[in-house]
């Protein structure tokens, strides 16, 4: 008898032992499916916003280059100062943008509002100028110093051409804080935010104004992420956080 309970002791302490491991093994499988199932649910929706967000981007800052093309086309058509004056007066470039401007190939400014320019200023050195008559198209400048504002600012500019020859060209200033707004607004349930950054890995618009101009290397100097659809996971501030990246397509001159 006590042989045999001895025999059914260990038949149950058996059973128990396979009952607890296929327990465990299902925990294990069951908790690799669910890590699996949040980070594909995480990848999704990051990846949404992500395209969200960069449509919203190209077609805002689309219009405004064609606002800008439009003028130059104007221009083109009659260069006069009196004409260019007007046209930048239009209430659809006022509205759209900071300030309007043409530099003409005499080195003539012409800008609206009407700002005081520094002495001795010279429309044909600076970026937006240079970057338009470089490219032969419209281009989007990296932010800069606005000499009249000294705020950071971005440039719309396209050049200006009639019958082959270069009237100048007409260019729009666009505020960060304009982009910096749009894409704050995102919704990310205060878990995350949304930064722009050149294809080269310089921040260019960022919620933290300290970091525009600076580089991902800077931002995040350790598990520097790369500019990449996948998932990186880096160190910022003591804290882990996931980085993805998004292109904005459709632009010219800038990826």
């Amino acid at each position: 008898m006590n042989k045999n309970l001895r025999f059914s002791h260990k038949i149950l302490l058996a059973a128990s032992l396979i009952v607890i491991a296929a327990f465990a093994l299902f925990t294990l499988y069951n908790d690799y499916l669910q890590r699996n199932a949040i980070r594909d649910d995480l990848n999704n929706y990051l990846h949404e916003m992500g395209d969200v967000t960069a449509s919203n981007i190209q077609t805002w800052l689309t219009g405004r280059i064609a606002l800008v093309e439009n003028a130059a086309q104007n221009i083109a058509i009659n260069p006069e100062q009196s004409v260019v004056a007007s046209l930048l007066e239009q209430k659809a470039l006022t509205s759209s943008f900071m300030a309007t401007y043409v530099g003409d190939s005499q080195g003539t400014f012409t800008i609206r509002p009407d700002t005081k320019m520094p002495d001795g200023f010279d429309p044909r050195v600076r970026p937006w100028y240079k970057g338009a008559q470089a490219s032969n198209g419209s281009t989007l400048t990296e932010p800069y110093i606005d000499a009249a504002t000294g705020q950071l600012i971005i440039s719309v500019a396209t050049p200006s051409a009639k019958g082959g020859q270069s009237i100048g060209v007409v260019g729009g200033d666009l505020s960060l804080q304009t982009l910096v707004d749009n894409i704050g607004a995102l919704d990310f349930g205060g878990m995350g935010y949304a930064f722009l950054v050149s294809a080269d890995g310089k921040v260019l618009v960022h919620p933290d104004k300290a970091l525009v101009m600076k580089t991902l290397a800077d931002v995040y100097p350790k598990d520097t992420p790369k500019i990449s659809g996948d998932f990186s996971e880096v160190q910022a501030n003591g804290k882990t956080n996931i980085v993805t990246f998004t292109p904005i397509k459709g632009l010219p001159s800038v990826n």
